[in-house]
């Protein structure tokens, strides 16, 4: 199908919400289009100045979700400056940054274990690895991304071989854990759990942290008070608001205390104030081409 979306890139910038790390099977072509995939749907994507053109197997409320159409962005950031006027210079720096709302949560689940103590560059090739161990799409050289079950069967040895590490024993731990709660039906059941009690499921699974389980709050269950703190979030949260922890390290006492902080100040907008702060300290010092990842699905 074909959609046209009348929306300025204030409102949606494509680069900031596909390549800021919320989700990651996607890539940018030479020719400025965008190609990727969300659960079942496959997409591809061009902007011309204020129109969007979307061609996809995703229905049009699918997309509408996917991209969190159904917020007001200015709204959301005037909330924000309110209580943080502070923030002003992060939030005019990023307009169109949006949160993700990736519709599989099985998928988020294992991509976000693929970045513990990882980076961009090498968490999207291990990414399409795992991606391939799933149904392949008809017509394509791509596949679906796996369920739990077929991940807790991958051998260690097998994910050790293509460079996941010490994550190639973590990856099938975790989906052989999840599997015995519930698998695939588990994860998405947590979406109605709230965020507290998703939070202590997930971090009861050795080897996800709080800082883990919080993205998979985020961005696989979509609480948006979950403030997932990793070394960006860190020091913008030092340098903003926490100088007293300069230069300190990040303990689970001051993870809870940063975490509840957001939660306190700005509510249910605690998501967005964090991927604001995150995002602006991780472009701090690189480039744009830096961050977009141009190879891999």
């Amino acid at each position: 199908m074909n959609f046209e979306l009348t929306i300025s890139p204030g409102e949606l910038d494509l680069d900031r919400c596909l390549f800021s790390g919320q989700v990651f099977r996607w890539r940018k072509r030479p020719d400025g289009s965008y190609e990727g995939i969300d659960g079942r749907n496959l997409y591809t994507i061009r902007r011309t100045n204020g129109i969007v053109q979307i061609d996809t197997t995703a229905s049009r409320a699918a997309i509408d979700d996917f991209f969190n159409l159904g917020v007001d962005i200015v709204n959301i950031a005037d909330k924000i400056l309110t209580v943080s006027p502070e923030l002003e210079s992060h939030i005019g720096a990023l307009r169109g940054l949006r949160i993700m709302r990736p519709s599989d949560p099985t998928e988020v689940f294992f991509s976000f274990l693929c970045t513990a103590n990882n980076h961009l560059k090498r968490i999207t090739p291990m990414i399409a690895k795992l991606a391939g161990y799933g149904e392949r799409i008809e017509g394509s050289e791509l596949h679906f991304f796996p369920r739990v079950s077929t991940v807790a069967a991958i051998r260690e040895t097998e994910l050790r071989a293509f460079g996941f590490g010490y994550r190639g024993a973590t990856i099938p731990y975790a989906a052989v854990e999840a599997a015995k709660r519930g698998g695939d039906d588990w994860l998405t059941s947590l979406q109605a759990v709230g965020y507290e009690e998703a939070h202590r499921e997930l971090v009861s699974i050795k080897g996800i942290g709080h800082k883990l389980a919080d993205c998979i709050c985020l961005y696989g269950l979509h609480y948006e008070e979950a403030v997932p703190i990793d070394t960006h979030l860190w020091q913008a949260a030092c340098r903003v608001f926490f100088p007293q922890h300069a230069g300190l390290a990040l303990t689970e006492k001051r993870y809870r205390e940063v975490g509840d902080f957001f939660r306190d100040r700005f509510g249910r907008f605690a998501g967005w104030a964090h991927l604001y702060l995150y995002y602006e300290n991780m472009l701090r010092g690189r480039s744009v081409r830096d961050v977009v990842r141009r190879d891999g699905l």
